[in-house]
């Protein structure tokens, strides 16, 4: 088997559509800056030679297939100038089976492999804890996504693969010791820390059984006290616990607290600066401190999340994560709710009512309404979180926006086997194109009708008009049978049956070879 064969099984993922990203500079923080696009269709070997030759297009993978399976995963470590050595000594302290890549700008690229095709979501849940358990929770997970929403457009998220380059490239595997992995050294650490179906589901044992005084509380603060909290983090990991212990004994907060300072802060906090944490945790409106130190290391939300003491128990709130553009005329958004994407417009993005309804609509739930300031804090964090991720901004081609389907879909409407052959015929939702006048005439109504067929709703009669006029077109009443018909009319397609096609010269027709 070639390297490109066996690095492209390796990597495989979906088969309709993968990414490229072209990097345009590289900014202060060490994060390069560039172009993510995406190209609908399958990869091809001289597609794979390009990317580990250098001399192509470096190749991005969505790891979720058409079936919602994935055979990879990875933990996206955004951390530049990363100790991958440290990281390493960590993931084998505590025997897991993963393989560490740098990053095209120095981070880490922390895989999963499986022998056999597992479900996307069981792969985020597992990486989910190991993320949590490596300390670096909240990271970026692939598969973003626990089902694709293709049939509306969207195709999850790529992650740049390592070996771009693979003879001279930055983008490899490291061995325990921090050096760098040949190609034939990355095939020989997959094939050693590959897991079966079997073995993954073992990676994800429920923190509650395992770890008693944060029973069915936060993940982040099990791992925690099993650790000991120590200096520089004390406070907040104290009042954290004071959170939990408040949700968990209501009555008996106070004196349990004692026992947890004692127990698992390293050294005891004193007195004094316990009495300081304890009038904080008195105030009403008390919560986890989640983008804070230390908890913030250890983060597992979506677990957190099922927990009886964890964030947001029994509100029912969304997870809403990974926004992401898709820069068509208009553009495009999809958001990940509850790890589905959710296709919304700029308006929808912008008012929560809308949002509601999309999500009613498309995924048949209501998420509860939050107050305008949170709404609007809550984008423009996303917002925030894709402009840093460009992978997340994705360029697409004319025929992929909504103006370019639309005057796809009207092309077809004006030359299929439905024309009519005579103007009366308009009534029968047909067009007709007058070949001598080299114009094309039909009713609103019945493009809408044939728009609505195939499934293409993003404009409103009047957005249709303004698109008919960008062509030319004008509005006008006809008479037909002695009745007043209002039409569209606009420029004539060609017909394929009147395009020339030169016939070369076979000779004498007579002859027959056969």
């Amino acid at each position: 088997m070639s390297i490109e064969r066996q690095f492209a099984v390796i990597f495989d993922g979906l088969k309709a559509a993968y990414g490229t990203y072209k990097v345009d500079s590289k900014k202060l923080n060490g994060k390069h800056s560039g172009k993510a696009g995406v190209i609908r269709e399958n990869r091809t070997q001289e597609l794979w030679e390009g990317h580990l030759s250098g001399k192509g297009i470096s190749v991005g993978i969505i790891p979720i297939n058409e079936d919602n399976n994935c055979k990879w995963g990875c933990v996206d470590v955004d951390v530049y100038n990363l100790d991958h050595k440290a990281l390493l000594a960590r993931i084998r302290k505590l025997k897991l089976p993963l393989v560490v890549c740098r990053s095209k700008s120095g981070g880490a690229h922390v895989f999963l492999f499986t022998t056999e095709w597992i479900s996307a979501k069981d792969m985020q849940d597992v990486l989910n804890h190991v993320a949590a358990a490596i300390g670096y929770g909240g990271s970026e997970i692939f598969p973003k996504q626990v089902q694709l929403n293709l049939e509306r457009g969207d195709v999850g998220n790529f992650l740049n693969l390592p070996y771009y380059d693979h003879e001279n490239g930055l983008r490899y595997a490291v061995h325990d010791d921090g050096s760098a992995a040949t190609l034939d050294e990355f095939f020989e650490l997959h094939e050693k820390y590959v897991q079966t179906p079997e073995q993954v589901s073992g990676l994800a044992v429920d923190e509650k059984q395992q770890f008693q005084p944060i029973e069915d509380g936060p993940p982040c603060l099990q791992i925690l006290c099993k650790e000991k909290i120590g200096e520089g983090s004390r406070n907040n990991g104290l009042f954290n616990i004071g959170v939990y212990l408040r949700k968990a004994y209501p009555d008996t907060w106070q004196t349990e607290f004692l026992t947890y300072n004692a127990q698992y802060i390293d050294p005891p906090l004193p007195l004094p600066e316990i009495n300081v944490v304890a009038a904080q945790l008195e105030k009403k409106d008390y919560a986890y401190k989640c983008n804070d130190a230390p908890i913030n290391a250890y983060c597992n939300k979506e677990l957190c999340r099922t927990r009886k003491f964890g964030i947001d128990a029994g509100v029912g709130t969304p997870m809403i994560a990974n926004l992401r553009k898709y820069n068509s005329q208009p553009p495009v958004w999809f958001l990940d709710v509850n790890g589905t994407p959710l296709e919304l417009d700029t308006e929808g993005l912008m008012q929560q009512t809308i949002f509601q309804r999309a999500c009613v609509e498309q995924l048949n739930f209501m998420p509860r309404s939050v107050t305008k300031p949170i709404w609007e804090g809550r984008i423009n964090g996303l917002l925030s979180e894709m402009t840093e991720n460009e992978e997340s901004i994705i360029e697409v081609s004319a025929d992929a926006s909504v103006p370019g389907r639309f005057y796809a879909h009207l092309e077809e409407f004006c030359t299929s086997n439905q024309q009519a052959l005579a103007r009366e015929e308009i009534l029968l939702r047909r067009p007709y194109t007058d070949e001598l006048e080299g114009t094309t005439l039909f009713r609103l109504v019945d493009l809408e009708m044939h728009l609505t067929k195939m499934g293409f709703k993003s404009y409103r009669p009047h957005q249709l008009a303004q698109r008919l006029r960008d062509l030319n077109g004008q509005s006008k009443q006809i008479n037909i049978k002695d009745k007043s018909v209002r039409v569209w009319e606009i420029p004539a397609y060609q017909s394929a049956t009147t395009i020339e096609i030169e016939v070369p010269d076979f000779g004498d027709q007579d002859e027959v070879p056969f």
